[in-house]
């Protein structure tokens, strides 16, 4: 299985079936994740902080950096290889609070808001979400099936479910090597 790796402030999409969509050490930054199961479309953005200042430069040259640039991104990449935004399966992961309980900066709660005032915006519900704690993940989503696995730096390894909405065959072999 080909892998696209998707890093830090970073997006991408797929449609390629063999191909596995990876972020690594989500902290306090989001991972969203959008599969259409018919089309067989997926795509990730790994966004670092809720807002992109009006004039800071990188808010158009680097749009997956912003939970307010990097989720239209990704919404209009994905509907522009095929996806139908009625029949996207919605993921999301991160958004930890890793510095210390008492952070008056917060960044992962904003970046939770920031995702749920979005998704609201857009008309989107997460069909599942693995957010919040103190843990750090890393995230891999299969594009042909829209399979989420994630990881702890423990090693431990779990399955994102949305099996209410998932259409596609699941695979027995974990994409862990």
């Amino acid at each position: 299985m080909k892998e696209l790796v998707i890093g830090v402030g970073d997006g991408g999409v797929s449609r390629d079936a063999d191909t596995m969509l990876i972020t690594y050490a989500l902290g306090s930054c989001v991972a969203l994740m959008l599969h259409d199961p018919v089309a067989r479309v997926a795509g990730m953005v790994h966004y670092m902080l809720p807002e992109s200042p009006e004039s800071h430069p990188e808010q158009n040259t680097r749009p997956c950096k912003f939970a307010d640039t990097a989720i239209p991104f990704l919404l209009r990449a994905a509907l522009a290889q095929g996806a139908d935004k009625r029949r996207l399966v919605v993921f999301a992961a991160g958004g930890a609070q890793v510095m210390n309980d008492n952070s008056i900066f917060n960044v992962g709660k904003r970046n939770c808001l920031a995702l749920r005032k979005a998704l609201w915006k857009f008309g989107l519900v997460a069909h599942a979400e693995d957010i919040g704690g103190t843990t750090v993940r890393t995230v891999r989503m299969e594009v042909g099936t829209g399979r989420v696995w994630l990881q702890s730096p423990a090693g431990k390894r779990w399955e994102m479910s949305a099996r209410a909405v998932r259409t596609a065959a699941p695979r027995e072999e974990s994409p862990w090597r």
